[in-house]
């Protein structure tokens, strides 16, 4: 057919057709391709269709022939797989209502037609918090870059006020770490770096972090960061706050064998107490967080004797 309006785009529109439309419930004809083309202004035959169905199929796109036209055979997600990633998105704390929502859009998108429409009935997106900074994507935008490039970067960091209004931390201090790693602890985003000024591995929230920039200077800290495993600092840092890290022992009921593990990991020694009671060595950052967390569940500190007292000492202050 001769070259009119559109044609160079016309094998684009067909597989975003079979992409957003199709699948094997839901095949499409030549005669019901030109139709959706005629309707985005583009005219076609239903010989050329067939061509590009060909080329698209040589291309790699897993374009199948069926008894009633035309579909995508398999996507890049199962439907299961991005029921997950919107339950996961939806219950991240420190995405806005708005971008979670705009998430939620994008990920249906990834669906067939049947399968979109089941998500999209299926989808709660829960009411969060108005708090969340809306500027965190540019904030780990940055922050790989930092990793690609081997930079320092700087942010201010805020916190929560009495007004219950977040504001800059330290009068607005700018803050210059060397990025190590990004971690998800605790409902949270977690920037993992090395401290120049005080020569030291610290970790800040990213939803926290604002005014963020890649710097000229190269990272600092190597041997620091190089000895940091990720998984190994989120389980030994309770709810990520900072404390000076031990090796401890811990005495809970036996029913509580899974709750420890599920916290603590699966590497740490465990070793009977009498009938009724287990002790288990971890090594964790000593911290409120982590007394907290001993006394929602009925575990108390044994070894060693000084960490046991102070451990004592914190339960005695919550009676009075």
């Amino acid at each position: 057919m001769p070259h009119v309006g559109g044609q160079k785009l016309k094998i684009i529109y067909e597989y975003q057709i079979l992409m957003e439309e199709s699948d094997e419930q839901h095949q499409i004809n030549a005669v019901e391709m030109t139709r959706r083309l005629k309707a985005r202004g583009i005219p076609a035959e239903r010989k050329t269709v067939y061509k590009d169905m060909d080329t698209l199929m040589d291309a790699g796109v897993d374009v199948v022939k069926g008894d009633h036209g035309y579909y995508i055979g398999t996507r890049v997600f199962e439907l299961a797989e991005l029921k997950l990633l919107v339950d996961a998105v939806g219950a991240s704390k420190f995405i806005s209502q708005k971008k979670t929502k705009d998430l939620v859009e994008k990920l249906t998108t990834l669906a067939g037609k049947e399968d979109a429409a089941q998500l999209q009935r299926q989808v709660v997106v829960p009411e969060k918090a108005t708090s969340a900074n809306e500027k965190i994507f540019y904030t780990i935008d940055v922050i790989y870059q930092c990793l690609d490039n081997d930079k320092m970067m700087s942010f201010k960091y805020q916190e929560w006020t009495l007004t219950k209004e977040m504001k800059p931390r330290h009068g607005g201090k700018i803050y210059k770490v060397s990025p190590a790693f990004l971690i998800r602890n605790d409902e949270n985003y977690y920037l993992v770096a090395f401290d120049g000024e005080n020569q030291e591995i610290r970790h800040y929230r990213v939803d926290k972090m604002v005014s963020a920039e890649m710097l000229e200077d190269s990272r600092e800290g190597i041997e620091q960061r190089n000895a940091l495993n990720p998984h190994e600092y989120a389980r030994h840092h309770v709810s990520m706050f900072a404390g000076e890290e031990r090796a401890i022992t811990i005495r809970f009921p036996k029913h509580l064998v899974g709750v420890t593990l599920d916290k603590f990991g699966t590497g740490i020694d465990l070793r009977p107490d009498g009938e009724d009671y287990v002790k288990a060595r971890i090594n964790v950052a000593v911290s409120p967080q982590l007394y907290g967390w001993l006394t929602g569940v009925g575990a108390s500190i044994c070894f060693p004797d000084e960490e046991a007292e102070k451990y004592r000492e914190y339960l005695k202050r919550l009676i009075l």
